[in-house]
This record gives structure tokens, C-alpha cells and sequence, in this order.
């Protein structure tokens, strides 16, 4: 799976902190690619012509321009605005990893709302997804002792506009989170260092707690930041030693988690009974191939790759045991909702006819296709279906495996969506 290319025009430092965070940097490996991000110093003197520069590239790239974002140190001398995001030149290679992958993810489901949108307006859906209000104060909590580091972070959270309630033990800080709404953590790890990293671990290990922001600061002592990342935290700052940058970062990532929130309720309303297969609620065959019509146009336009995989379920291994229609569609329909579960909130899933299923997988190459189809086969494949409305069904009612066969292949220069489609259905027919 190919890693993004990142277009680097900040010096050596910042090619190798974002090539330790996992991207490739645009000309190391002399592959032609699309560019994901282009990141522009914003230091010292090249601070107040940052923002001209990546506006006269965004003009210049038209719609082949990806992410720009900041490499700033601090300074407050340059045109946020320009930018898309802002990356911290003294951030762990972890905390780059996380904040410009999350950066390039949101810009790819904010991409394909749109345009699912208008499809959709196409077959009588709405044109536009719901407004969510997002201008709520963010409300952060902050668990530790009681110091002067958490008065004084709590000052910076609070004179960036958040909203900081304390919880001096842990009983505390999971009863806030359990009856309140909160958009981020912060964990004072100065005297308790296991049990911080306990807790913030037990916040990923909470579904409602995954996604949460979690800031962990420790003390200048700290041996090993990598562990608190490695644990589940979003971000390590030593208290004190700059606590309105630490505030300033969380704030972003709650800011972008507010956005991934608000971009997967947006998928979610994305229904009309037009664009709909009834039995399984996926999308219907119709608005698939229509839309991508739509996604295949974006893709040459801004090359950046599409893929699509099929999946189809093997007659003489799956539905041999069925032996009416409605057994039969029941167990399609138990299997294309679990499909709808098992692919991120911008893919676009559909069942094609009786037994094919097909997602498009926007942004992503061939082989990111071919491993997420991969995982898509093997979960349904082990999944146990009850079809007990079909009394005809084998073994007493015994609930059913199905076996799919699966074929997978990314949008080529030049080709239209008709054809990815067909060559797709050719390697799935071949087996």
C-alpha cells in the first residue's frame, strides 16, 4: 500500500521528521505520484511570504492541489487562512503521523460528501448534507493532581475559549466522561506516570472514548514520550515548557475529530428511497454506476486514485443451502447490512444484482482495494447467518456461511468508470 506523497519545500529537518512519521517525500523514490500535502516553511523570514507562495501554487495546480499545510515553530508571522492545517516543527514523529493523516482523510470524506450529495440531488435526495452546529465552546477535562502546571493549563486552554472542569482521581475523571460531553482530554502524568498511562489506554479501550483527544503532559523528566503515544494518547507536551502551543494543538485536534463527526453524519443522511436497494440497504444498483461515473471524472481530474472491488457470493457454497427466494434474499440482506458496517463512512457500497456486491474506494490505490476487499471476505466469510424464516433451509435451520469470490482494480489513466467496472467484473469472472 502505497504511503502518501508529501511535497516538502521546508528544509532537510522537515523532510526527515515527516519521513520518520511514515510518508514518503515526494522525489526520494522517483515514482511519478499525486501529490497528497505540500508543506511550506513558515520560520523566521520565510513566515510573511508562506501564505502568497501556497496560494500561487493552489492557482497553479488547479484541482490536482492537495492539502497545504504549515511548518510553523510557534511564530504568529504568517497567513493562517492560506493554509489547510498547521503541522508543529517540534511534534513527535507520531503526532505528524496522526495529525496530517487525520488532515488527509477528512479532506478526502469532505471531498466525496460533496459529491455524493449531488448524485444524490440526481435521484431526489437532498443536495446538501445537514448543518451541524459546531460552534459550541470546546469543553476539555483535565485529570491530575491538583498543582500549579494544571492551574496554568487550565488558564491556556481557557484563554484560547475552552471550557476546563477538573477530576483529581480517576473514579472522577470516568464518571465526568460517562454523564458529561466532553471534546478532549488532558492527563497530568507528573507523580503517577502508570496511572496515567493506564487511563489513557482505558480510553481506547471505550468505544465512546476512541476518537477522543487525549493530551498527556509529563514532566521534564519524562523518559519515554513514545510510550504515552504508543498507549493511546493524541499529543505529549512537558508541562510548562510551552502550554499555550500544547493547548493550541489540542484545540486543533478537536477541531478535526468536530469535522470527522460531522462529515460521518453527513454520509449517514446520504439515503433517498430512489437511490436505495431495499433489501440490503445499500445503494442501488442505478445510483453506483452513476456516481461512479462522477467519482471516476474527480479521479483525472485531481489525479488521485480510484479503486473499486466486487464481491460475489458462491452459488453451490452459500446459496446452495437455501432453497427459496426468500431465504435466499434473506440472506443477502443479512449480508449486504453487515457489508455496510464493515467499509469506512466515504466508500461506496452497492449491490450490483442478485449475488455482486461492489464498493468504490475513493483516494485509494489498487492494492489498499485488494486488502480492505481482503477483510471485507474474510469477516462475512466467518459470520454465521440465520435464515430461520426459510424452514426449507439445510441442517434444521442452522444458521449459514456464505464464500464469496472477490476481484479488485484501481481506475487507469484514461479509463472510463464503465470500463474499471468491466475489467473488475472480467477478474472476478475468471476467478
Amino acid at each position: 500500500m502505497a504511503k502518501p506523497h508529501i511535497l516538502v519545500l521546508a528544509g532537510d529537518d522537515a523532510s526527515e521528521a515527516l519521513s520518520k512519521a511514515g510518508f514518503t517525500i515526494a522525489g526520494e523514490d522517483h515514482q511519478r505520484r499525486q501529490t497528497a500535502a505540500i508543506v511550506v516553511d513558515t520560520r523566521g523570514e520565510a513566515g510573511p511570504k508562506a501564505g502568497d507562495l501556497a496560494r500561487s501554487l493552489k492557482a497553479a495546480l488547479g484541482p490536482r492541489a492537495g492539502l497545504f499545510m504549515a511548518w510553523s515553530n510557534g511564530e504568529e508571522n504568517f497567513d493562517v487562512s492560506a493554509f489547510d492545517g498547521v503541522l508543529d516543527a517540534f511534534a513527535t514523529p507520531a503526532v505528524l503521523a496522526a495529525r496530517l493523516g487525520s488532515s488527509l482523510r477528512i479532506a478526502v470524506m469532505a471531498d466525496e460528501a460533496k459529491m455524493r450529495f449531488r448524485t444524490l440531488a440526481r435521484f431526489g435526495g437532498p443536495a446538501h448534507p445537514p448543518i451541524v452546529n459546531s460552534a459550541k465552546v470546546p469543553r476539555i477535562l483535565i485529570f491530575g493532581q491538583p498543582g500549579p502546571d494544571l492551574l496554568r493549563f487550565s488558564t491556556a486552554m481557557t484563554q484560547q475559549g475552552a471550557e476546563t472542569i477538573a477530576a483529581f482521581t480517576s473514579f472522577t475523571a470516568f464518571d465526568y466522561l460517562h454523564e458529561s460531553d466532553f471534546d478532549g482530554v488532558v492527563i497530568l502524568a507528573r507523580d503517577d506516570r502508570p496511572t496515567a498511562l493506564s487511563f489513557c489506554a482505558a480510553m481506547r479501550r471505550n468505544a465512546r472514548m476512541f476518537h477522543m483527544p487525549c493530551l498527556i503532559l509529563g514532566s521534564p523528566d519524562f523518559d519515554n514520550p513514545h510510550e504515552a503515544i504508543e498507549r493511546g494518547a493524541t499529543d505529549f507536551a512537558v508541562a510548562g515548557d510551552d502550554d499555550n502551543m500544547a493547548a493550541d494543538r489540542l484545540l486543533n485536534f478537536v477541531e478535526e475529530k468536530r469535522s470527522r463527526d460531522a462529515l460521518n453524519l453527513a454520509f449517514a443522511a446520504a439515503r433517498a428511497p430512489a437511490a436505495m436497494e431495499a433489501t440490503t440497504g445499500l445503494y442501488a444498483p442505478s445510483f453506483f454506476l452513476t456516481h461512479l461515473e462522477s467519482l471516476a471524472h474527480r479521479a483525472h481530474e485531481t489525479d488521485r486514485p480510484l479503486s473499486i472491488a466486487l464481491a460475489r457470493l458462491d452459488p453451490k457454497a452459500s446459496l446452495g443451502v437455501v432453497h427459496t427466494r426468500q431465504g435466499i434474499e434473506r440472506l443477502i440482506g443479512q449480508s449486504g447490512a453487515m457489508l455496510s458496517r464493515l467499509v469506512r463512512a466515504e466508500d461506496v457500497a452497492a449491490r450490483l444484482d442478485q449475488t455482486t456486491f461492489a464498493v468504490a474506494f475513493p483516494s485509494s490505490d489498487e492494492e489498499a482495494a485488494a486488502i480492505a476487499a481482503e477483510r471485507i471476505a474474510a469477516v462475512l466469510e466467518c459470520t454465521a447467518f440465520d435464515v430461520q424464516a426459510d424452514h426449507t433451509s439445510y441442517s434444521n435451520d442452522q444458521p449459514i456461511q456464505i464464500k464469496l469470490a472477490i476481484a479488485s482494480a484501481s481506475l487507469s489513466p484514461h479509463e472510463s468508470a464503465s470500463g474499471l467496472l468491466q475489467r473488475v467484473t472480467r477478474l472476478l469472472e475468471q476467478g
